[in-house]
C-alpha cells in the first residue's frame, strides 16, 4: 500500500515538470523562424548575356545605327535580406509559407576591354531589390529548403566603349523593375547555400523617356553562399 501511495505521489509531482519539457520540446521542433541572411558568391552569364548583343541608338540620321555590347564574363553578387514568414507553421511544423524580401541586391558582370584606358568601364553594374513569395521545408532536423520566386528592381549601369557615337546619341544607365528569380536555398542552422536563376531585360534610357531606350538579355545564373540569423 505504501509503494501505491509513494508512486501516486511521484506521478503528481513529477507530472507538471514532464508536461513543461513535453512542451519545450514541441516549441523546439519548430524551427522554421523569420530572419535576416547575408549571401554572397559568383555571378554567370548565360544566354545572349554572354554574347555580342546590339542595341539602336538616338540619331537624327534616317539609317539605324547600333551600339555593340560586350559579352559579360564571370561577376559576383552580395544579397542582404529578411525572410518574413506569415502565419504558422503546418503539417506538424515542417512547412512554411512567407515573403523573401532583398533588400540590397548588387551584383557585376566584367567585359572584354577594346582597349586599354578606363578599366571601370568595362563592367555591368547593377543595384536593386527582390520581393516574391517563398516557401520553406523542413525535412529533417534544422535543415530548410527555400523555395522562391522574386521581382527584381534593378539600376543597371554601363559605360562602353563607343568612341564612333557622340554621348548624347547613347545611354549609360536605367531602371528596370520586373525583372525575375526564381531560385532555392538549402539552409542548417546558420550556413545558407542558393541556387538563382535570375532572367530578363536591362534597359539603359538615363532616366528619360524622349531617349531611345537600349534594352540587353541579361540571364545570370547565381551560386550564393552565406548566412542566415
Amino acid at each position: 500500500m505504501k509503494k501505491i501511495i509513494l508512486i501516486v505521489l511521484s506521478m503528481i509531482f513529477a507530472g507538471p515538470f514532464t508536461t513543461t519539457a513535453q512542451d519545450d520540446n514541441a516549441k523546439k521542433s519548430n524551427y522554421i523562424r523569420s530572419g535576416f541572411y547575408l549571401k554572397l558568391g559568383p555571378v554567370f552569364p548565360v544566354g545572349l548575356y554572354a554574347q555580342l548583343q546590339t542595341a539602336p541608338v538616338t540619331s537624327t540620321l534616317k539609317t539605324t545605327q547600333y551600339l555593340t555590347y560586350q559579352p559579360a564574363k564571370i561577376g559576383a553578387a552580395i544579397d542582404l535580406g529578411y525572410l518574413i514568414y506569415i502565419g504558422p507553421s503546418f503539417a506538424n511544423n515542417h512547412l512554411r509559407a512567407g515573403i523573401d524580401v532583398t533588400f540590397l541586391n548588387g551584383w557585376f558582370n566584367s567585359t572584354s576591354s577594346v582597349g586599354e584606358s578606363d578599366r571601370w568601364k568595362h563592367f555591368y553594374y547593377n543595384i536593386g531589390q527582390k520581393i516574391g513569395p517563398v516557401f520553406t521545408i523542413n525535412p529533417v532536423d534544422r535543415l530548410m529548403i527555400d523555395i522562391s520566386y522574386k521581382v527584381n528592381a534593378n539600376l543597371g549601369i554601363y559605360y562602353g566603349e563607343w568612341d564612333d557615337f557622340d554621348p548624347s546619341q547613347y545611354s549609360n544607365y536605367g531602371i528596370d523593375f520586373f525583372r525575375n528569380e526564381i531560385s532555392m536555398s538549402l539552409r542548417y542552422r546558420v550556413m545558407v547555400l542558393s541556387f538563382q536563376y535570375n532572367f530578363g531585360q536591362i534597359s539603359y534610357n538615363n532616366l528619360n523617356t524622349d531617349r531611345t531606350k537600349q534594352s540587353i538579355n541579361a540571364d545570370t545564373f547565381r551560386l550564393l553562399l552565406g548566412f542566415k540569423f
